[in-house]
């Protein structure tokens, strides 16, 4: 396609443009990135998470709105070349993802964790159609638009063959809760969108409609929380079974439970999740299969009488292991490097060096943080010199007398004032990772309390490299390997 001028592009040339543009690069790209899009969440999601995805759709901007986003974006100046209004209206295309709770939106988050980022010139086939463009997050589920619009905001970017050629496409992803997605529905056109002022009444009603939605949300995350907790309870509780209880005489479908559990365990190539496993039993048998768990007490208890050589991880989530598991070899010279370190994209998506000895290089990832990585998808696999800015950042806002326990409420305003301080910084970092290591520090098995602030850095090392070796990722004799996640965390030596 030719550019015009700079300066002399009218409506006309624009149309053209566009009509053309549409056809051959817009609509393919949109349904080539919806593909992506549910390709990666299939791949990154269990079974059980992926039901809490209620829809992957997308939109083309309008020629009419995408012409006036662009007069807005020049403010006055002259308008760009034609070639140049892709790289500004980045949301010609635009893909929404809408969920069940504020706590899903998180874990598409982690599940766009996994994309390398986009480059601003150039990209490489190797790396995937799929890239991330970390520059355009938007957090409108922490800061609201002031029309009350609540939403979390990502570019991603695809490759698209359009006359022969591979086009890069930028496009506009958008993650909403169900009641998140209905305040747009219920306001019809999305009027926090529109251009226009609203009439000061529909303004008022719109924002007193999402602030009672956002209530609801707060209402629904809360009930999930302690749903999970009492259904926790009933998975992992090491509960002794009632006297009467025998697998073969309880129900009838506790032979068909055995069987599922077995082969389950008999496939298993990595940690599998208890609360996962439990998921299928009643997704295949009812959920009125957990009510008792056939009379046993707790699904761990099922799962023990099913696999007598079962083994399970210890710690707060627990895990079935895989039936043979040696003890992990420390890391051998390999592609990626003698030092037992990966190659790390980071947060800003620059390519960084293979590491070399074993002296935790910024730039590298050890290879047992990804395959914990692997089992417990919400770790953040953060390069080395950024911990200590999280850890400062969260240090700062610690309480100085931490409580016995803290509440999920707690646990929320302190991961996001340590986000917010990081966001003041300089040194953005999603709130998602402040949650992890709040929650991982808590649930420190031999911590009478939670510690002081200046102790965050060495609880968490603890409770990671304890975590490795219980999930088998890590053995306890593997000094060097311990030494370089030590090193990586920041922990002491």
């Amino acid at each position: 396609m030719n550019a015009k001028a700079t300066g002399s592009l009218t409506i006309a040339d624009f149309g053209a443009w566009y009509d053309r543009y549409r056809t051959t690069v817009l609509e393919p790209g949109l349904a080539v990135a919806i593909d992506e899009v549910e390709r990666l969440l299939g791949s990154a999601l269990s079974e059980r998470d992926q039901v809490r995805i209620h829809r992957v759709a997308g939109r083309v901007k309008t020629k009419q709105r995408a012409w006036r986003k662009l007069r807005v974006i020049a403010a006055g100046a002259p308008l760009p070349s034609l070639d140049d209004v892709p790289g500004m209206v980045h949301d010609l295309v635009g893909l929404r993802i809408t969920c069940t709770n504020l706590r899903d939106i998180e874990m598409v988050q982690e599940a766009l964790d996994t994309l390398p980022a986009a480059a601003n010139s150039g990209q490489r086939r190797d790396r995937g159609p799929l890239w991330i463009a970390r520059s355009n997050e938007r957090d409108y589920v922490l800061e609201p638009k002031e029309s009350g619009y609540r939403g979390w905001h990502t570019g991603v970017r695809v490759m698209v063959e359009a006359d022969g050629r591979q086009v890069p496409l930028n496009c506009e992803l958008q993650v909403r809760t169900l009641l998140q997605d209905t305040w747009g529905e219920l306001t019809h056109v999305d009027t926090y969108s529109k251009d226009a002022a609203q009439p000061p009444l529909v303004s008022v009603l719109s924002s007193r409609m999402a602030d009672l939605l956002a209530t609801i949300d707060d209402i629904a995350e809360d009930l999930r929380t302690e749903l999970d907790r009492v259904d926790e309870e009933t998975i992992t509780a090491d509960r002794l079974p009632s006297p009467a209880a025998s697998l073969s005489e309880i129900d009838d479908d506790v032979a068909g439970a055995e069987a599922l559990i077995q082969a389950r365990w008999q496939g298993l190539e990595q940690p599998l999740d208890l609360a996962s496993l439990a998921w299928e039993l009643r997704q295949t048998f009812g959920p009125e299969v957990s009510d008792k768990w056939f009379g046993l007490g707790s699904f761990k208890q099922l799962v023990r009488q099913a696999v007598p050589d079962a083994e399970f991880s210890t710690g707060r989530q627990q895990y079935l292991l895989p039936a043979e598991s040696p003890e992990p070899d420390p890391p051998e010279p390999g592609p990626s490097g003698p030092s037992g370190l990966v190659e790390s994209t980071g947060p800003s998506g620059a390519d960084t060096a293979e590491g070399s000895g074993d002296t935790g290089d910024q730039s590298t990832v050890p290879i047992a943080a990804e395959r914990l990585r692997e089992i417990d998808r919400s770790l953040p696999l953060l390069e080395a010199h950024e911990w200590p800015h999280l850890f400062a950042n969260l240090a700062a806002v610690w309480p100085q007398d931490p409580a016995a326990s803290l509440t999920a409420r707690d646990i929320n305003r302190l991961s996001k004032r340590a986000r917010d301080r990081s966001q003041a910084a300089g040194q953005p970092m999603p709130r998602r990772h402040f949650d992890y290591v709040v929650k991982a520090v808590l649930a420190a098995e031999d911590l009478s309390s939670p510690p002081e602030a200046a102790g965050l850095p060495e609880v968490f090392t603890t409770v990671i490299l304890e975590r490795m070796r219980s999930l088998r990722v890590l053995g306890e004799n593997n000094r060097k390997g311990r030494r370089l996640i030590r090193t990586w965390l920041g922990g002491a030596d």
